[in-house]
């Protein structure tokens, strides 16, 4: 089941430029979509000290967007009204009309920061979207059904990702305009996982396998997360990955 926000139905206030930021590197993924096949997706670095959103961008726009900022600064605020836009505002900018799917990683619950439990998460979601034609017959595929298997999941959710979630994707038709993925408070859970030994290509955060799945995002696609600045590594795990 998603993971929704706490915050859903309360009003939004201010905090206007982070919409166009975002608008504007969706409308750069919907400017790419027809020459996509004809250009190398290759993401580089690119860092802006002046702003709390640090954006990995490609040719064809941004791959992903980090919202950061202090605990208590709004994040998951905002995260929220660009889903279930409370203002006029919001509304006439139309970006919830391009959420794809959404997660919400919460501290206190621990189902939250399941990475099998985010993946079968997302998967329904996009299915019942209607945004991706195409994407639900892929994913009624055997292999696919069996790689979603809460069990299997849950042993191999890199696996599980990319089968059921990366590659469907990469082989529908491009939608019309570029979509969003969302998760909120994407670091927490990390220090969970901080003193188990890592296996070879194992995915033990949400974070991590976000971050270490990139190169397999369609470029019709944009990641957003969010984070607490304070957590370096988490940062340093998205801005870094190339």
């Amino acid at each position: 089941m998603a993971q929704t926000s706490l915050l859903q139905g309360k009003r939004f206030y201010c905090r206007e430029w982070v919409f166009h930021k975002l608008l504007h590197c969706l409308q750069e993924k919907t400017n790419s979509i027809v020459s996509v096949n004809s250009v190398p997706h290759k993401q580089a670095n690119v860092a802006n000290p002046g702003s709390n959103a640090s954006a990995a961008r490609s040719k064809g726009g941004p791959w992903g967007v980090l919202l950061v900022g202090g605990p208590g600064s709004g994040k998951s605020a905002v995260c929220t009204e660009l889903l279930w836009p409370s203002s006029p505002q919001g509304l006439q900018r139309g970006l919830h009309r391009q959420g794809l799917a959404f997660h919400f990683c919460r501290a206190d619950d621990s189902d939250t920061l399941s990475v099998s439990g985010f993946i079968r998460g997302l998967v329904a979601q996009i299915c019942h979207s209607g945004l991706i034609q195409g994407y639900e017959e892929k994913v009624r595929d055997l292999e696919v059904q069996s790689a979603l298997q809460p069990e299997e999941c849950e042993r191999n959710p890199a696996e599980a990702f990319k089968r059921c979630i990366l590659l469907p994707l990469l082989a529908v038709t491009p939608p019309q305009q570029s979509v969003f993925i969302l998760v909120d408070s994407v670091d927490e859970g990390c220090h969970f996982a901080e003193g188990e030994q890592r296996s070879s290509g194992s995915s033990r955060t949400i974070a991590e396998l976000l971050a270490s799945h990139h190169e397999f995002f369609p470029p019709w696609l944009l990641l957003l997360c969010s984070a607490r600045k304070q957590n370096k590594a988490v940062t340093k795990l998205f801005t870094d990955a190339n």
